[in-house]
């Protein structure tokens, strides 16, 4: 998937709730617009959590969630990289040590992440 326009702005300390959308378009030409749930900076690279809104895009969760009260069945992690010309993508981790160090950083945020969405509640 690459993205259009991301605009992204990280900080390297703490999570950075936004509620900008993003238009991301798979190898297929399928285009989704999904809101960036939060960012923040780890092992020297910025990542970016997407919570799928539709069933349709339950296919690209790749942190699935145990709580069996969440609509959802999980959330959607991506690295913000660089292709060759230079311009900002979206690149799905493929390493299953990075996922799972960026899941547990994700997980212990979580109640800031919490606290965030009960403020917009």
């Amino acid at each position: 998937m690459e993205n259009k326009e991301i605009g992204f702005q990280a900080d390297d300390f703490l999570p950075n709730r936004t509620s900008e959308e993003i238009d991301l378009v798979d190898e297929n030409g399928n285009s989704y617009q999904w809101e960036v749930f939060y960012s923040f900076s780890l092992l020297g690279n910025d990542y970016l959590v997407f919570i799928p809104t539709t069933e349709q895009e339950y296919q690209f969760v790749n942190v699935e969630m145990d709580d069996p009260d969440s609509e959802v069945p999980g959330y959607i992690i991506m690295r913000l990289g660089q292709d060759e010309a230079g311009e900002e993508i979206l690149e799905e981790i493929l390493d299953e040590d990075e996922l799972e160090e960026v899941r547990e950083f994700v997980e212990d945020e979580i109640g800031l992440v919490g606290q965030f969405l009960n403020q917009e509640e």
